[in-house]
Protein backbone atom coordinates (compact mmCIF):
# COMPACT_ATOMS: atom_id res chain seq x y z
CA UNK A 1 0.00 0.00 0.00
CA UNK A 2 1.30 3.81 -1.33
CA UNK A 3 1.57 5.57 2.18
CA UNK A 4 3.32 8.42 0.46
CA UNK A 5 1.61 11.76 -1.37
CA UNK A 6 2.40 11.39 -5.05
CA UNK A 7 2.48 14.74 -7.03
CA UNK A 8 3.34 15.28 -10.74
CA UNK A 9 5.18 18.08 -12.03
CA UNK A 10 4.70 18.41 -15.58
CA UNK A 11 5.26 21.14 -18.24
CA UNK A 12 7.49 22.09 -21.10
CA UNK A 13 11.83 22.68 -20.65
CA UNK A 14 12.25 25.95 -19.24
CA UNK A 15 8.65 26.13 -17.63
CA UNK A 16 9.81 26.15 -14.11
CA UNK A 17 9.39 22.52 -12.84
CA UNK A 18 12.52 22.21 -11.17
CA UNK A 19 12.45 25.72 -9.34
CA UNK A 20 8.60 24.97 -8.63
CA UNK A 21 10.01 21.64 -6.72
CA UNK A 22 12.97 22.71 -4.87
CA UNK A 23 10.66 25.48 -3.29
CA UNK A 24 7.97 23.03 -2.55
CA UNK A 25 10.69 20.93 -0.94
CA UNK A 26 12.41 23.91 1.24
CA UNK A 27 9.05 24.83 2.51
CA UNK A 28 7.16 21.48 2.98
CA UNK A 29 10.36 20.59 5.23
CA UNK A 30 10.55 24.54 7.08
CA UNK A 31 6.53 24.18 7.57
CA UNK A 32 6.19 19.98 7.99
CA UNK A 33 9.30 18.68 8.55
CA UNK A 34 8.29 16.45 5.96
CA UNK A 35 10.86 14.14 4.30
CA UNK A 36 10.95 14.71 0.28
CA UNK A 37 11.81 12.74 -2.44
CA UNK A 38 11.89 13.44 -6.25
CA UNK A 39 12.07 10.95 -9.45
CA UNK A 40 12.70 12.77 -12.47
CA UNK A 41 12.45 11.61 -15.36
CA UNK A 42 15.69 12.34 -17.33
CA UNK A 43 15.03 12.76 -21.55
CA UNK A 44 17.88 13.87 -23.47
CA UNK A 45 20.94 12.53 -21.50
CA UNK A 46 22.41 9.87 -19.85
CA UNK A 47 22.29 9.41 -16.17
CA UNK A 48 25.17 7.07 -16.01
CA UNK A 49 27.93 6.55 -18.33
CA UNK A 50 29.41 3.52 -20.30
CA UNK A 51 32.52 2.89 -18.52
CA UNK A 52 31.69 4.10 -14.90
CA UNK A 53 31.82 1.82 -12.40
CA UNK A 54 28.29 2.39 -11.17
CA UNK A 55 26.89 1.30 -15.23
CA UNK A 56 29.83 -1.41 -15.06
CA UNK A 57 28.05 -2.91 -12.18
CA UNK A 58 24.78 -2.96 -13.10
CA UNK A 59 25.48 -4.06 -16.77
CA UNK A 60 27.14 -6.46 -14.81
CA UNK A 61 23.79 -7.88 -13.55
CA UNK A 62 23.38 -6.09 -10.01
CA UNK A 63 19.95 -4.73 -9.11
CA UNK A 64 21.22 -1.64 -8.55
CA UNK A 65 23.96 0.07 -7.89
CA UNK A 66 24.80 2.79 -4.81
CA UNK A 67 27.71 4.97 -4.96
CA UNK A 68 28.69 7.45 -2.45
CA UNK A 69 31.48 10.15 -3.08
CA UNK A 70 33.98 11.89 -0.48
CA UNK A 71 31.32 14.21 0.63
CA UNK A 72 28.77 11.48 1.53
CA UNK A 73 26.59 11.92 -1.53
CA UNK A 74 24.83 9.01 -2.74
CA UNK A 75 23.60 8.19 -5.78
CA UNK A 76 21.88 4.79 -6.37
CA UNK A 77 21.72 3.17 -10.20
CA UNK A 78 19.17 1.05 -10.84
CA UNK A 79 19.10 -1.02 -14.13
CA UNK A 80 15.54 0.15 -15.48
CA UNK A 81 14.42 -1.28 -18.42
CA UNK A 82 12.24 -3.19 -16.74
CA UNK A 83 11.30 -1.07 -13.79
CA UNK A 84 8.30 0.80 -13.62
CA UNK A 85 6.76 3.86 -11.80
CA UNK A 86 5.25 1.85 -9.63
CA UNK A 87 7.44 -0.46 -8.76
CA UNK A 88 9.95 2.47 -8.18
CA UNK A 89 7.27 4.22 -5.88
CA UNK A 90 7.33 1.14 -4.18
CA UNK A 91 10.42 0.43 -3.65
CA UNK A 92 10.52 4.39 -2.14
CA UNK A 93 7.44 3.75 0.04
CA UNK A 94 9.19 0.65 1.84
CA UNK A 95 12.85 1.85 1.83
CA UNK A 96 14.83 3.09 4.64
CA UNK A 97 13.35 6.33 4.93
CA UNK A 98 10.19 7.56 5.86
CA UNK A 99 8.98 10.10 2.76
CA UNK A 100 5.85 11.83 3.54
CA UNK A 101 5.66 13.64 -0.34
CA UNK A 102 7.37 12.30 -3.65
CA UNK A 103 7.07 14.48 -6.56
CA UNK A 104 8.18 13.05 -10.13
CA UNK A 105 9.05 15.59 -13.01
CA UNK A 106 8.00 15.24 -16.20
CA UNK A 107 6.28 12.12 -17.11
CA UNK A 108 3.03 12.55 -18.43
CA UNK A 109 1.83 9.35 -18.14
CA UNK A 110 1.24 8.80 -14.58
CA UNK A 111 -2.23 9.61 -12.75
CA UNK A 112 -1.98 11.56 -9.64
CA UNK A 113 -2.38 15.14 -9.03
CA UNK A 114 -0.58 16.95 -11.20
CA UNK A 115 1.09 20.47 -11.23
CA UNK A 116 1.08 22.05 -14.34
CA UNK A 117 4.16 24.82 -15.33
CA UNK A 118 3.96 27.02 -17.77
CA UNK A 119 6.04 30.23 -18.96
CA UNK A 120 3.17 31.79 -20.88
CA UNK A 121 -0.52 31.24 -20.96
CA UNK A 122 -0.26 29.96 -24.32
CA UNK A 123 1.25 26.68 -23.04
CA UNK A 124 -1.64 25.13 -20.89
CA UNK A 125 -4.49 23.94 -23.51
CA UNK A 126 -2.28 21.44 -25.05
CA UNK A 127 -1.05 19.98 -22.13
CA UNK A 128 -4.02 20.25 -19.71
CA UNK A 129 -5.35 16.33 -18.47
CA UNK A 130 -7.57 15.48 -15.64
CA UNK A 131 -4.84 15.05 -12.84
CA UNK A 132 -4.11 18.99 -13.47
CA UNK A 133 -4.91 20.27 -9.84
CA UNK A 134 -3.01 24.00 -10.45
CA UNK A 135 -0.95 25.77 -12.44
CA UNK A 136 2.97 27.46 -11.59
CA UNK A 137 6.02 28.28 -13.11
CA UNK A 138 7.47 31.02 -14.80
CA UNK A 139 4.27 32.31 -15.44
CA UNK A 140 4.12 33.41 -11.59
CA UNK A 141 7.17 35.82 -12.30
CA UNK A 142 6.06 39.42 -12.77
CA UNK A 143 2.43 41.23 -12.73
CA UNK A 144 0.68 38.25 -13.75
CA UNK A 145 -3.44 39.62 -13.02
CA UNK A 146 -4.99 36.03 -13.91
CA UNK A 147 -5.21 33.92 -10.80
CA UNK A 148 -7.13 31.45 -12.35
CA UNK A 149 -7.74 29.90 -16.05
CA UNK A 150 -9.49 26.62 -16.96
CA UNK A 151 -11.20 26.86 -13.70
CA UNK A 152 -7.62 25.94 -12.23
CA UNK A 153 -5.56 28.18 -10.16
CA UNK A 154 -2.85 30.15 -11.19
CA UNK A 155 -0.20 29.60 -7.58
CA UNK A 156 3.02 31.23 -7.39
CA UNK A 157 4.29 28.50 -4.74
CA UNK A 158 6.59 30.99 -2.57
CA UNK A 159 3.61 33.35 -1.60
CA UNK A 160 0.88 30.73 -1.58
CA UNK A 161 2.52 27.85 0.31
CA UNK A 162 -0.85 27.44 1.89
CA UNK A 163 -2.87 27.39 -1.07
CA UNK A 164 -0.93 24.62 -2.24
CA UNK A 165 -0.73 22.56 0.67
CA UNK A 166 -4.81 22.33 0.75
CA UNK A 167 -5.11 21.41 -3.11
CA UNK A 168 -3.14 19.02 -2.49
CA UNK A 169 -4.07 18.20 1.40
CA UNK A 170 -0.59 18.31 2.40
CA UNK A 171 -1.51 19.32 5.96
Amino acid sequence: MILIRIIDVIGYSGSGKTCFIVNAIKLLKNNFNYNVAVIKNVKHHSVDEKGKDSYNFTKAGASYSVIQNIKNETAIFVDSKELKNNVLIKWINNGPYKIDVLFTEGFRNLNNPTVLCISNLSEIEEQLTKNVKMISGIICVGNLKEKEIFNLPIIDIENEFSKFVNIFNLN
